[in-house]
């Protein structure tokens, strides 16, 4: 079984602390999705053996294609692959496009999940950056959503902004405590080379939090979200429901294939990525060429290190047994310093046959994860 990732590249705006391939050209989108059936059709009989368990629509803003051009996207998804019957098919939405949505329609052909784009319940973030969606059109794409039955919502929020502090986040989750959502995504901002706020913030312009602010907003974030009921399993991903399974296909290094614009796939001991040119994918597709700009075989040892560090992100942590099964190693002996070296500093614990960070741990996961990486 494998997991199926498209990315449809359009926005309306383009955010200011973006740096995904996107594009505000709107006016290229019939055009790329004959493209991406091209890309479709080139696939479907390599993978007709396999079955499809999560797919995921991501961007840019899926939303933004509209009901016309998404429902035959479906369909052709639908013919084209062999799709489990419990398969888990989420999309992006952002919430001024989606509310126009029929979702109930799409649920029809086989959407179950949406991951809505929300990033903060203060307009003054929304407009820093550079957000064009209102909290007016976040209640009313929810209330397309009640009318479906589609029951597995996300909304991604952003910490760590310029000039935010504990109180803004603390207000940020009395918001999210009104909201109907099953699951959270709560990422730290990263400033972006090339980005307009990511610029800002570079050149000194905007500062960011302190880093003792930074952590007290996580720790509060952490807190705060499991008195609400959600359930962390990844470091910036809490459940009240379900974990998001494709998402989870990537931390676990499940097989994936990925279609459309700098589109990334891994499968067995290959990893490739498309071409983030928009002409050039189009182009290439147009020729019967699969749009491919890089590709890289892996050894048994770059997977394990893979493993090691993905694994780290999630809640259930590393298992040991399973990788000594894999890859024929003592796991405790290869990484021996690794181990020793978080465990005495309390980032690191050994819980049931894993290896998991613990709260402090989360803190300085980078960290860990290098010095297993320099260990191997």
């Amino acid at each position: 079984m494998i997991s199926l990732y498209i990315h449809l590249p359009f926005c309306r705006k383009k955010c200011a602390y973006c740096d995904f391939a996107s594009t505000s050209k709107t006016g290229d989108m019939d055009a790329y999705l004959r493209a991406l059936d091209r890309e479709i059709n080139l696939y479907k009989e390599e993978v007709r053996d396999q079955e499809i368990r999560t797919i995921y629509l991501g961007g840019g803003t899926p939303s933004v294609l509209g009901q016309g051009r998404l429902v035959p996207l479906f369909e052709k998804i639908q013919e084209s692959f062999n799709l489990t019957k419990d398969m888990e098919w989420t999309m992006e939405v952002n919430p001024e496009s989606g509310k126009d949505l029929d979702f109930q329609a799409l649920n029809q052909l086989g959407l179950n999940r949406v991951s809505m784009g929300i990033q903060s319940g203060q307009k003054n973030f929304l407009d820093l950056m550079g957000r064009i969606h209102s909290l007016e059109d976040v209640d009313a794409c929810l209330e397309q959503l009640a009318k479906s039955s589609i029951e597995e919502i996300n909304g991604d929020f952003i910490f760590g902004l310029p000039g935010q502090d504990l109180n803004h986040i603390k207000k940020d989750l009395d918001y999210i405590q009104s909201l109907a959502l099953t699951h959270l995504s709560y990422y730290s901002f990263i400033p972006e080379e090339g980005t307009p706020l990511g610029e800002e913030v570079l050149s000194g312009l905007k500062k960011l939090p302190k880093d003792q602010e930074d952590r007290l907003m996580d720790h509060y974030i952490q807190d705060r979200l499991a008195e609400l009921g959600y359930q962390q399993y990844e470091l910036s991903n809490f459940t009240k429901k379900n974990p998001c399974r494709h998402n989870l296909a990537y931390w676990q290094v499940q097989d994936y294939l990925g279609l459309g614009l700098s589109a990334h796939s891994s499968y067995r001991d290959q990893r490739w990525a498309n071409t983030t040119c928009l002409t050039s994918y189009m182009e290439d597709l147009a020729l019967g060429k699969k749009p491919i700009a890089q590709r890289e075989n892996l050894r048994k040892e770059d997977r394990l290190m893979e493993k090691i560090i993905l694994f780290l992100r999630l809640n259930s942590g590393i298992p040991v047994k399973d990788l000594e099964k894999d890859y024929g190693i003592d796991f405790k002996k290869v990484f021996a310093r690794a181990i020793e070296k978080n465990i005495q500093a309390q980032s690191l614990e050994e819980v049931e046959g894993t290896y998991r960070l613990t709260s402090y741990g989360q803190d300085v996961a980078n960290q860990v994860e290098l010095d297993f990486y320099r260990t191997f």
